[in-house]
């Protein structure tokens, strides 16, 4: 199952659909958030504004807890890849060992974190 949007392949996970027990209504509304969201993710990449990156990021998060409820998972920020961000210039490989422990490493250069 996959859509391309905005430049961006959104590709479903058919075994953790099924894993997760979600019917065709909820992967409908999986791939459209999805749509969404790299449709904020191509604004970020287009833009060096600090405040609307920050924006951004915000409404990507709130997007994120959402996909969460939407794929049955537990709704925690401690799950979120935030150095995925565009423009995040937080340290990729320290925060990816420490995804789901609720550490977050900064960057104080980070023009979204810092």
């Amino acid at each position: 199952m996959s859509n391309i949007f905005a430049g961006k392949m959104v590709v479903i996970n058919s075994r953790l659909v099924t894993n997760q027990g979600l019917d065709l209504d909820e992967v409908d509304k999986v791939n459209k958030l999805h749509k969404v969201r790299n449709c904020y993710l191509t604004l970020m990449e287009n833009t060096d504004d600090i405040t609307n990156l920050k924006k951004l990021s915000k409404i990507i998060e709130q997007i994120d807890f959402q996909l969460q409820k939407l794929w049955k998972f537990k709704v925690d920020s401690k799950y979120h890849r935030f150095w995925n961000l565009p423009k995040c210039q937080c340290p990729k490989l320290d925060n990816m060992d420490a995804l789901g422990t609720g550490r977050k490493i900064y960057s104080k250069n980070c023009p979204i974190h810092g």
